[in-house]
């Protein structure tokens, strides 16, 4: 699968399928948007469940996270999905995600 490249004014959409969004510093968050924005033009959405509660592993419910994964997907205006934190417990997921809505 190759993605097609990303050009200005493409919405780009951020998830938190591990860690929370809470762990980050607010300024570092406005320092990417600034990024995607303004240096590159594109347009930064955020999941609906990105600053879900958190569990003891600083992360939302396993549902939540596939939710907004989902729904980024689903999302025909997403042109690109980010990740905040990578790796740590996004595994869970695994047997929750609906293979059939990514393309």
């Amino acid at each position: 699968m190759f993605p097609q490249k990303l050009k200005q004014g493409d919405e780009v959409r951020i998830i938190a399928p591990s860690r929370s969004f809470h762990i980050l510093k607010e300024d570092q968050i406005q320092l990417a948007t600034e990024r995607f924005e303004k240096d590159l033009g594109l347009k930064v959405t955020f999941s609906a469940n990105i600053k879900a509660p958190m569990d003891e592993f600083l992360s939302s419910s396993i549902e939540a996270r596939v939710a907004d994964l989902h729904d980024a997907f689903q999302d025909h205006n997403v042109k690109a999905i980010f990740s905040t934190i990578g790796g740590f417990n996004v595994n869970q997921l695994l047997g929750s995600i609906d293979y059939q809505v990514i393309p």
